[in-house]
């Protein structure tokens, strides 16, 4: 909104005006519940399919890292191909369960697709030592035949 006030000194060509903007109120964020949602599918007895739809960030990211962390099978799939914006801090809930996963022999995998998701895993090396795929038919059978053997 911009309103026009009037000044009281004059310049040579009349009064002078002045333009004056009001920013807009921010209106207040939606609720976690709104940004992001997270499903824990089965899949099998030994996969778990942990599906996000939403936005991953400092505000949403706790919710991701319940659902991957617990008692998990011998193989998770994360599914990120809905997720329309993905923060830092829901980067280290994916590099965290990774790690946690890599550490008690279990194989892990990511889905993505959407260019915002698939840059930042790239820029910060996750895509290095956590697989991405592109489809989760494709993960499900290349993460489901990654499974370690148990130690001796």
């Amino acid at each position: 909104m911009t309103d026009r006030i009037p000044s009281t000194r004059s310049g040579r060509d009349g009064p002078l005006v002045r333009t004056v903007v009001h920013p807009e109120v921010p209106r207040p964020r939606s609720s976690e519940d709104n940004l992001l949602e997270v499903r824990r599918i089965r899949w099998s007895e030994d996969l778990l399919v942990v599906s996000a739809t939403g936005e991953i960030d400092l505000a949403t990211a706790g919710r991701l890292e319940r659902a991957l962390w617990g008692d998990l099978p011998a193989a998770t799939v994360l599914d990120l191909t809905e997720v329309t914006f993905l923060g830092v801090a829901g980067l280290r809930v994916i590099e965290s369960a990774a790690t946690r996963a890599h550490a008690e022999r279990r194989a892990t995998g990511v889905v993505a697709s959407t260019r915002p998701v698939l840059r930042l895993l790239h820029l910060f090396g996750v895509d290095a030592h956590v697989p991405v795929y592109q489809y989760l038919a494709t993960a499900i059978r290349e993460v489901s035949m990654a499974v370690p053997a148990p130690k001796p």
